[in-house]
């Protein structure tokens, strides 16, 4: 999906010559400033600027429906979210058919639960927030957070699916956090929902992440940051560094330590700049990693099973995301905000998981007991900078933005086999990258009529049922040409740009445009990469 200011093109993986054009027309409420996909492919959500409307397109009629007045403009999922439902074909949970959406009409915050795919109203609730911040919905579908601005109190709502108000939690009476920090007033920063179903994080404006039983909505374990790092000897303290050349290594740091702070711009204060920002936990939910936005380059990884610190990762940059695999609990995907394609991937030693693809990583890491530095991956020389616009055009000093996220499995049953890839990518190119190496493509030898040479799609023709799987010779029967297992299982990182092709895939595609608009081809709903076995790399 594409966006250009008052026009929004969608565009069909699976169907090169089908595409749709959203216009704002003459009637329009300003630019498009955030487009999404909605309850299912086709619909898609548009943001008008100034927060004027948000309008729900359906590709299949063309007719929109208009909600006004939407707080938010949509980005990172911030004031509106689906209610999750478990998928049968998934254990992760998928959009629902409720939508939660934050307004605000005549200075009261207004929340609207709306039924997919008309869109009818199903619940509108007026909420006693002073100025609410955002929503989210538990993994379970069966409550909805919403929080209140930090400068306007700690103020947390617990409401049921169907709009109830069942709890108001403030923050626990204490006069050391007024003292220590003077944040008297102060209130939520960060509302993490934990994996599980049993715990909800309130991340506070005075270092403390708070962890919520979801049966009482009462604080049961708090995570709290100091300002100066003095952990046990179990916990090491790691300085990324970086010299004259630019080439960067991890040092272990002797305690205690206290990390580099946020540089203060004009007329800013340490107060400004304080808060957790940052929270992320593990598919386990044994693990969490935090970011105090005071020194925004130091990473907290937190054992939840010991309630301790397990590492403190003090970075060069300032930390951007932290993101945990979606299926191995124990890698922590970790991306800041310098200007050079370099992110960094932590994997917690003894791990115990249930996943083997866990097992294995954190093996080199068992023998030595004792936390290891992140992996650094620089990958400056597979992906370059955008190219700069043209000199006098508006857009010549925007930065490059990098943008990291894991690729998860297409199907339930990759999720333990298959091994990690994330993506990396700016504004005009992505690359796929593998820390682990790529898993194994078979390939086997077919005779054709030009005289038995091996074809680069026999393997796509097998896995989409269109020949036979033939049998597989022996090592030792005297053929030298016999069926090989490709892959390179030794890489220690593989990369694939736009572009370049791999294991046979422009092959595949060329095959494709061969045959024309055969069954299949043509037919939206189809995807070219099923016959492709692209998701056999993944």
């Amino acid at each position: 999906m594409e966006r250009v200011e008052d026009v929004t093109r969608v565009y069909d993986l699976r169907d090169e010559k089908w595409n749709a054009v959203i216009s704002n027309g003459s009637g329009g409420m300003g630019k498009n400033v955030h487009v999404e996909f909605g309850a299912n492919e086709d619909q898609v959500l548009v943001w008008s600027d100034f927060n004027a409307c948000l309008k729900i397109w359906c590709l299949n009629t063309g007719r929109a429906v208009e909600v006004r007045d939407p707080k938010f403009s949509g980005r990172e999922g911030r004031g509106w979210g689906y209610r999750p439902s478990s998928s049968p074909r998934s254990s992760s949970s998928t959009r629902g058919r409720v939508l939660a959406l934050l307004c605000r009409t005549s200075g009261t915050d207004v929340l609207l639960l709306l039924s997919s795919p008309t869109y009818a109203l199903l619940s509108r609730t007026e909420l006693p927030t002073t100025d609410a911040a955002g929503l989210k919905w538990s993994h379970d579908g069966r409550w909805l957070a919403i929080w209140d601005a930090t400068s306007t109190g700690y103020k947390l709502c617990i409401y049921t699916a169907d709009g109830h108000i069942y709890r108001t939690i403030t923050r626990e009476p204490s006069d050391s956090s007024v003292h220590e920090w003077d944040i008297d007033g102060l209130g939520i920063k960060t509302v993490e929902w934990v994996p599980g179903n049993q715990w909800l994080a309130v991340a506070g404006w005075d270092k403390r992440v708070r962890i919520l039983s979801t049966r009482t909505f009462a604080p049961a374990v708090f995570l709290d940051h100091t300002q100066s790092i003095h952990l046990d000897t179990s916990a090491p303290v790691y300085t990324e560094g970086v010299d004259g050349q630019g080439r960067r290594s991890y040092a272990l740091t002797p305690q205690a330590v206290t990390p580099p702070k946020a540089p203060l711009e004009k007329n800013e204060t340490g107060l400004m700049k304080q808060g957790i920002g940052l929270v992320s936990f593990n598919r386990d939910s044994t693990l969490c990693a935090t970011r105090d936005d005071a020194t925004p380059s130091t990473v907290w990884v937190w054992d939840l099973r010991s309630l301790k610190p397990r590492a403190v990762l003090i970075q060069y940059a300032p930390v951007k995301s932290l993101l945990w695999h979606p299926n191995d609990a124990s890698m922590l995907l970790i991306q800041t905000t310098h200007d050079a394609p370099v992110v960094y991937l932590y994997t917690a030693a003894d791990f115990s998981s249930g996943s083997t693809a866990a097992s294995a990583s954190v093996s080199s890491h068992q023998a030595s007991g004792m936390q290891q530095a992140p992996d650094i991956l620089s990958l400056e020389s597979h992906i370059h900078k955008p190219t700069p616009p043209p000199s006098g055009s508006s857009s010549s000093s925007i930065p490059t933005k990098w943008t990291a996220q894991w690729l998860l499995p297409t199907t339930h049953q990759d999720r333990d086999r298959r091994k990690p890839a994330f993506s990396l990518a700016h504004q005009q190119c992505c690359i796929l990258v593998w820390p682990h190496g790529k898993d194994q493509m078979l390939r086997f030898d077919q005779n054709d009529d030009d005289g038995g040479e091996q074809s680069d799609d026999s393997l796509y023709d097998i896995l989409t049922g269109r020949t036979p799987v033939p049998r597989l010779r022996d090592v030792g029967d005297g053929n030298d040409g016999g069926d090989e297992v490709e892959g390179d299982m030794d890489t220690e990182m593989e990369v694939d740009g736009y572009g370049d092709s791999v294991g046979g895939l422009d092959d595949t595609f060329r095959e494709k445009r061969g045959r024309g608009g055969g069954a299949g081809a043509g037919e939206r709903g189809q995807s070219v990469f099923d016959e492709s076995g692209l998701d056999e790399m993944f």
